[in-house]
């Protein structure tokens, strides 16, 4: 009896263990693909192919969504049966591997997508920048508004700030982001991509993404049953800067955990004529973490992540004149100098959410995601300026003894839940509702919007259609409420500076798109969608001077909901040798929120008001990829953006982008000793002269940048190391950005940059 238990028991063990064979192979000779990436979207990890292509899956149901991706064939992303022994043949392609998008309501490749969506990836150290921002500007439509060399906010079409959503570890975002001086507020440690929907996002993200919205993708856990690390540190010539990042992995069957950490530390930089510019120094310091459980069903998983930012401020009676002469004066070591001068802002976010997915019959899946935001804002501020000769530590003491002039609290707690249908034969269906509380609370002297709380709803439904194998319409719905309340506040004095405010504010809106296959190579993509954005506490309830952009505004309590309807139309070329990209958009604005000037000063300050009118904005982009065989190692790429924003009275809107001319040649070779691969890129970017501004602003000229860069792979033995080195506006380029809000003091962006970076990954299986 004994022995029949244990057999019994072994035979159960080893049914219970066995994965069913998964194999990959080329569509044409049918050989096995060896060392092929597999990733599942939906459990956020992934797998290799061994020698044979063989791999498999255990514990994930019935069937999983697979990404098989290799260079040299089309990019796989299909539902694949588990319970059974499978073999995913891949079709030979000579182009880069085509990514998928995950910030849409279906996982899909990006060239077969009905919205706007562009993607970037974080882990390519050929994209090159201080900051985040900075980096995004190499996808044509998107460009910097910037505060020096380090805070940076994403402009999208001639759109940011609060016209612009930021979703990260599934979810919303929210710092305060209303202020032009205010940078995206976001580490880029821990994140893979970053996916940019261009053009009116209500439908998917609602209130606040009526100009388009950025998606932080989460690095992906470690392979199956493996241990992954990563060392990576980079210095900044121009601003003596050092950039450090580590990250260790760790996947083991069912459990899943991420660690990330970094911290950068940047001097004053350069501009184009050699000259400091003062305070422009900043620090960051973050640190990010991911705990996942895949189960038979379900996967769940939580994160949390810290961001610190110390940044230094421009004081604004600074002049150009004034500015060059000081540069010669002061003591060279105080440039030098880490820690930010007065003014400067000390900023803090934390992020801790909790993101759920239940997978039912028939493919359907429950998504639910929910989690808390604080971000704790610091502005720091003195007339007093610095003996020469004083010490950066006696600087450091002053500054922990000096109360933050401002200084808010802002707790954000949101929720986003869907559901995704079974495929009804040539339909499918996602439902869901998104929402948010929100209070602010200021802490310091200085207030620029009252203490209030914020309450967002929205329930929202999509379909797709497809009446062809690769063609698709989408169309879907959403309602909105948002509802704002704050009470009187008063002085010290009692005396009342803000009256009590409720009010609320709702918007339908809609989204159409179709994907159509024209010909074998020519595909069309056209989308109309609408959007909405409450107006901003700050532009219904301001009444002071903001120091950060030196104005004094005064908000106007009659401002209506902002509404847009936007056009978004792309047509796709692609052979074995060429792809050609045309996307032209029109965007009507119904209630446009803007600043305009009063002839008039209060406090030394220029008087702005708050004020609406229909406007447009409209343009588009163009790109290529030229990849010529047998070449195979030469890659051209090149894209042009045009963005053009005025209001009904053809009067031009503030804050619109130059045109912008880039292209890029590289050269990519491959090796078998020591040095395993070997690319080198030089780029060229042709900003054409900004003339058509609005009143208050002045005109820019063009301006010529030229960049470069070599990147090596290494192999010793089994580690890998990766070294990169580029230099960034190789001939000292002396010019002003037209969104640099530093232009307007005679202060000109970073001169020449030399970066190096070294990577070192490790991978274990185990």
């Amino acid at each position: 009896m004994q022995k029949y238990i244990i057999t019994f028991v072994f035979l159960f063990i080893s049914l219970s263990a066995y994965n069913q064979q998964i194999k990959v192979a080329d569509k044409e000779n049918r050989q096995p693909i060896a060392f092929a990436n597999i990733y599942f979207p939906d459990l956020q990890t992934g797998t290799t192919t061994d020698e044979d292509g063989v791999f498999s899956v255990a514990g994930k149901g019935n069937s999983v969504l697979a990404q098989v991706s290799v260079t040299g064939y089309k990019t796989f992303l299909e539902r694949i049966d588990i319970q059974r022994d499978t073999i995913i043949f891949l079709s030979p392609d000579s182009h880069d591997l085509q990514e998928i998008v995950v910030s849409g309501f279906s996982t899909r490749l990006q060239g077969e997508n009905v919205l706007n969506v562009e993607k970037m990836s974080l882990l390519n150290a050929e994209n090159q920048g201080i900051n985040i921002t900075e980096k995004l500007t190499k996808i044509a439509g998107l460009n910097n508004l910037s505060t020096g060399a380090g805070i940076g906010k994403p402009v999208i079409r001639g759109l940011s700030g609060n016209r612009i959503a930021v979703f990260a570890q599934g979810m919303r975002l929210e710092n305060q982001q209303w202020g032009d001086e205010h940078g995206l507020g976001l580490g880029e440690n821990g994140y893979e991509t970053i996916e940019i929907v261009k053009g009116a996002s209500s439908l998917l993200y609602g209130s606040d993404a009526i100009g388009g919205a950025l998606h932080f993708v989460d690095e992906r856990f470690a392979n199956e049953n493996s241990v992954e690390a990563r060392l990576s540190t980079e210095y900044q010539s121009n601003t003596n800067g050092s950039i450090n990042s580590a990250a260790l992995k760790f996947s083991k069957n069912r459990f899943h955990a991420n660690f990330f950490g970094g911290y950068a530390t940047l001097r004053d930089y350069f501009d184009g004529n050699s000259v400091f510019v003062p305070n422009s120094r900043f620090n960051t310091g973050n640190f990010k973490t991911a705990l996942g459980y895949t189960g038979t069903n379900f996967v769940s998983s939580l994160k949390y992540s810290y961001l610190r930012e110390k940044y230094g401020l421009l004081a604004h009676e600074h002049h150009e004149e004034e500015h060059e002469a000081e540069a010669e004066e002061e003591d060279h070591e105080y440039h030098n100098g880490r820690t930010p001068e007065l003014p400067f802002q000390d900023l803090s976010t934390h992020i801790l959410s909790s993101e759920n997915t239940i997978f039912l019959k028939n493919n359907a899946k429950i998504k639910v995601d929910f989690g808390w935001v604080f971000n704790n804002r610091k502005e720091f501020e003195d007339e007093h300026h610095h003996e020469e000769g004083e010490h950066e530590e006696e600087h450091e003491a002053e500054h922990e003894h000096n109360e933050a002039a401002l200084n808010m609290n802002l707790h954000t707690v949101s929720y986003n839940a869907r559901w995704y249908s079974p495929r009804w034969e040539k339909w499918s269906l996602i439902a869901g509702s998104q929402g948010m509380w929100q209070a602010n609370k200021n802490i310091g002297e200085e207030v620029l919007i009252p203490d209030a709380q914020t309450v967002d709803a929205g329930i929202f439904a999509v379909s797709d259609f497809y009446y062809s194998e690769k063609s698709f319409l989408q169309f879907g719905v959403r309602y909105d409420l948002r509802k704002i309340d704050s009470p009187v506040q008063y002085d010290e004095n009692q005396q009342v500076i803000f009256g009590k405010f409720d009010k609320s504010f709702q918007s339908v809106n809609f989204s159409a798109g179709v994907f159509q296959p024209i010909y074998k190579n020519l595909s069309m993509r056209l989308n109309l969608s609408s959007g909405f954005r409450a107006p901003t506490m700050y532009e219904l309830l301001s009444d002071g001077v903001h120091h950060g952009t030196n104005r004094y505004e005064k908000g106007n309590l009659a401002l209506k909901t902002e509404n847009s309807y936007q056009a978004d139309l792309a047509l796709n070329f692609r052979n074995d040798h060429l792809e050609l990209s045309v996307n032209p958009y029109f965007n009507y604005f119904r209630n446009y929120i803007f600043l305009q000037p009063r002839d008039e000063e209060i406090d030394e300050a220029p008087v702005f008001d708050y004020a609406q009118q229909d406007a447009i904005l409209y343009g588009g982009e163009t790109g290529f990829h030229f990849h010529p065989h047998p070449i195979d190692w030469l890659h051209i790429d090149g894209s042009y953006s045009i963005t053009y924003g005025e209001n009904l009275h053809r009067e031009f809107l503030p804050l619109m982008p130059a045109q912008k001319l880039k292209t890029t040649l590289q050269g990519n070779f491959k090796f078998r000793k020591i040095v395993q691969k070997f690319s080198v890129f030089v780029n060229y970017q042709y900003s054409f002269a900004q003339n058509r501004i609005a009143e208050y602003e002045t005109q820019t000229p063009d301006y010529h940048l030229f960049n470069s860069g070599v990147e090596f792979d290494f192999k010793f033995g089994k580690q890998k190391l990766f070294l990169n080195i580029s230099a960034n506006n190789i001939f000292n380029a002396k010019y002003s950005d037209h969104l640099s809000r530093y232009k307007s003091e005679g202060i000109l962006n970073i001169g020449r940059n030399i970066v190096a970076k070294i990577t070192a990954p490790l991978q274990i299986a185990f």
